[in-house]
């Protein structure tokens, strides 16, 4: 782009997304501007005053960024949070947005995209292309095209507080349009991939594992289970800030390093050998179960002899549990710990809304199913069988996620992404 062409505009932001041109050589289909007339008319959105009651409540649909969750890859609008009223509605710059049109935030967060499948009104937060050529464009089409343009968005984003694309830059945004019947191809694949997305999270979500009870088997309280519990040291000689650096003798382990499902070894902090001698308590031995207590409550990790690291102490955000191995699998507590069975519990007996927490005092009344070591071996064996295909529902869904922006690839006349090195499209 031409200097002179950029100095029109007034604006220096010197991001390369901002100042691409529109138009490229190798684009599949004709590119055309969402301020195209006749094709699209773009609506922006308005809030009424918040200290006026009767604007609200009043049953109109009136979407805000809460309507459009950061886990969807496209939402669809049937109903929203907040509502306002016919009053709110004519005394503000809200506007009506007809079913079917697409929404897209423009305001702070920027390029969260949506189908409204009601008439609603949106907050100003957003830009609305409502599809005035239903013989071009189907409005789910626009929406996939759109993703595309997100780092654009954020890239021509201006302001100081709140960073926002003006309604003029959005009508300035170009995306491909092929003939409709071509459009609903595009859809109906994306949408079939997307299906397959949402099992697997579904499954990721949902899947707990459970330890079925036998009537037979004790269930002793924390405080009689054949284990030790052991917090970590708070004492006057607890490391400073100056004690910690990125490598050393001895992890010091924060709640962040221990996540639902284990260790997540990142952003590590170590103290000296000499430190760590003058600690009293909080130091792991191998076979040690780990919980967090505060905070983030109930992530759980077994410190076996997989993990790397020989010196590991806690902070005092989390608990060590130190089974008696004659009576108690240390991967049978692990598991329990990620059970239905301990979760319930866990939940009955927290404490705090700012900073929730598990006290011992609470967890010594917490219970644990006892069977036979040999059972709780294959209860383990059983878990970690289901665990090993509940995680390869990750991995589907990373493949189908690069199958979507392969399909928008074409789309956009882009080298689709390869799929030979993970097993995917040949």
């Amino acid at each position: 782009m031409a200097k002179e062409k950029i100095a029109a505009n007034g604006d220096y932001n010197l991001s390369g997304e901002r100042y691409r041109e529109g138009a490229a050589s190798n684009h599949s289909f004709p590119l055309v501007f969402l301020g195209e007339e006749g094709l699209f008319r773009v609506e922006s959105g308005g809030t009424p005053k918040s200290d006026v009651e009767e604007y609200w409540g009043g049953g109109i649909p009136w979407a805000t960024l809460v309507d459009l969750p950061a886990t969807d890859f496209i939402s669809e609008i049937t109903a929203t949070k907040r509502t306002i009223s016919e009053k709110g509605l004519r005394e503000s710059s809200a506007k009506m947005i007809p079913a079917n049109s697409v929404v897209v935030s423009t305001r702070a967060t920027i390029g969260r995209i949506a189908v409204n499948r009601v008439p609603i009104a949106t907050n100003q937060g957003f830009k609305n292309v409502v599809i005035e050529d239903s013989a071009r464009a189907a409005p789910e089409y626009v929406a996939l095209a759109l993703t595309k343009l997100v780092p654009t968005m954020q890239a021509w984003a201006t302001g100081g507080t709140f960073a926002e694309i003006s309604k003029t830059k959005f009508c300035e945004l170009q995306i491909p349009l092929p003939p409709l019947e071509v459009q609903k191809e595009i859809v109906a694949e994306i949408e079939g991939y997307q299906k397959v997305i949402n099992g697997a999270r579904a499954v990721l979500d949902h899947y707990r594992p459970h330890i079925p009870i036998h009537p037979d088997w004790p269930i002793p309280t924390f405080e009689a289970a054949p284990f030790q519990i052991i917090d970590g040291d708070r004492g006057t000689n607890y490391p400073s800030k100056e004690d910690f650096s990125p490598s050393g003798y001895c992890l010091f382990l924060n709640t962040k390093n221990v996540r639902f499902d284990g260790f997540k070894f990142d952003e590590l902090e170590f103290i000296s050998e000499e430190k760590d001698n003058t600690l009293r308590k909080g130091k792991l031995e191998r076979g040690d179960v780990l919980l967090t207590t505060r905070g983030t409550i109930g992530n759980t990790a077994l410190y076996d002899a997989s993990v790397e690291f020989d010196h590991i102490r806690i902070n005092s955000g989390m608990l060590i549990f130190r089974p008696d191995a004659a009576k108690l699998s240390s991967s049978y507590l692990f598991h329990f710990f990620q059970a239905e069975n301990f979760r319930s519990q866990r939940e009955a007996i927290v404490s705090g809304a700012a900073q929730p927490q598990l006290p011992i005092r609470s967890l010594n009344e917490a219970r644990i199913p006892l069977p036979p070591l040999a059972t709780q071996q294959a209860i383990v064996a059983e878990i970690e069988a289901e665990q090993a295909l509940v995680a390869a529902n990750r991995e589907l869904i990373t493949r189908f996620e690069k199958k979507i922006q392969a399909t928008l690839a074409r789309v956009w006349g882009e080298d689709a992404p390869e799929f030979q090195a993970t097993g995917g499209e040949s």
